[in-house]
């Protein structure tokens, strides 16, 4: 791969009616400065990946810890049911009451966390297309400069 560096330093022979030096020596800064951005996008573009995947690595660390959370309210609720049955009525209905509010605020929150994971997906798809999209253009952008010389 062409670093900036080797742009900069590449001489060209020249021949009877040889290269104009001056705009040779324009376009190879203006080639190094493209390649200088380029490298600095990619390097952000990789940092923001990165970023990325450990904030999506969080959210599946959050949502395992929620289901478990949930898996736990649910047997808990079972058991106080179970418990319950055996006592008054009024206890009864206070303990179901208990168990479905923390199953909601569970599916709730899982339901947050979910959603918020699905954000995060896609705004690394769209990050991903568009930097695509900018890599495709400026590889174009630099193949026609490239057949202009």
């Amino acid at each position: 791969m062409l670093t900036p560096l080797d742009i900069q330093n590449k001489h060209f022979s020249k021949g009877l009616r040889g290269y104009n030096e001056t705009e040779v020596e324009e376009y190879m800064a203006q080639i190094v400065k493209s390649m200088e951005a380029l490298i600095h996008v990619n390097i952000e573009t990789t940092a923001r990946i990165n970023e990325l995947e450990k904030e999506l690595k969080h959210f599946k660390t959050m949502e395992k810890t929620i289901t478990d959370a949930m898996v736990l309210a649910q047997k808990t609720s079972e058991d106080i049911i179970r418990t319950a049955e055996s006592k008054a009525q009024y206890r009864i209905e206070k303990a179901d009451d208990q168990a479905k509010k923390v199953i909601t605020d569970a599916n709730t929150e899982v339901i947050n966390i979910i959603k918020r994971q699905e954000h995060a997906k896609q705004e690394f798809m769209s990050f991903n297309t568009r930097f695509k999209v900018l890599l495709e253009s400026q590889l174009q952008l630099m193949e026609s400069q490239v057949k202009e010389i």
